[in-house]
């Protein structure tokens, strides 16, 4: 799946709509489709007060009563100014990625791992191999290989996060991602006020991990699906490939 079509009817913007809106508020729409299906909209508010909360949008309005959860001003701070932040190169984006990551963690290789036909040498060679091999420039590699367009995409796993957002003073302004990578970078921004589907493969990337960031910051913790945007998810994913590498004896 190179891309996903996405209609922006529901984004059209208007003068008198939005006087009537909050002085800040955010649509975060999560989709995951795998081996199960995730919907979630989640719609963030500031008030004259300065106070934000979170609702699950998804609920009626005679059933949130209650449901409203009052979230850190320091993430909401951070979060606006990941938006209004121009995107960083890859090559930057790719060294935040690798600062974040165990080295320690990704050579701990597996010693009951094996292959058909058995490896010729034993697991001390192979742990020694995994640990003299992921030097942080071999990192920063392998990181940059997980993060490229290029790298092939994985069956079962299609999300899509898209991120709108409204302030007084502010022109609109959304961000959607479809990639299976980790953070779900890089993000792409849509244009506002059309009515008809926009191809996103259409538009330029932009590699914003601090937007990354601060989403997942905003969102209530626990969704699996999720589970890209923390390090950890990355890390096994390398600690796998190294050890595929470390099977082949080298």
């Amino acid at each position: 799946m190179k891309f996903w079509w996405l209609v922006l009817a529901g984004l059209c913007i208007t003068a008198p709509v939005l006087a009537a809106e909050p002085n800040l508020r955010i649509d975060i729409e999560y989709r995951w489709l795998g081996w199960g299906d995730v919907q979630e909209h989640w719609r963030i508010e500031r008030d004259s007060r300065g106070v934000t909360t979170r609702v699950d949008a998804a609920l009626p309005m005679n059933r949130r009563d209650g449901q409203y959860v009052t979230l850190p001003a320091a993430s909401v701070s951070a979060f606006e100014a990941a938006i209004d932040a121009a995107p960083v190169t890859m090559a930057v984006a790719v060294d935040e990625v690798a600062r974040r990551l165990d080295r320690a963690a990704i050579t701990r290789l597996d010693p009951t791992m094996t292959r058909s036909p058995a490896p010729s040498c034993g697991f001390a060679q192979r742990q020694a191999w995994a640990r003299k091999t992921l030097t942080e420039v071999e990192l920063r590699k392998r990181v940059q290989q997980q993060l490229s367009p290029e790298s092939g995409l994985w069956t079962d796993d299609y999300p899509t996060l898209s991120v709108t957002v409204r302030r007084k003073g502010h022109p609109p302004v959304a961000f959607v991602s479809t990639s299976q990578k980790a953070l779900m970078l890089p993000w792409k921004q849509m244009p506002m006020g059309h009515s008809r589907s926009i191809d996103t493969g259409t538009l330029p990337a932009q590699w914003r991990p601090a937007l990354s960031d601060a989403v997942i910051a905003l969102l209530p913790p626990g969704e699996r699906s999720r589970a890209r945007f923390h390090p950890g998810w990355l890390q096994e994913r390398l600690r796998l490939h190294l050890e595929m590498d470390a099977l082949a004896c080298r």
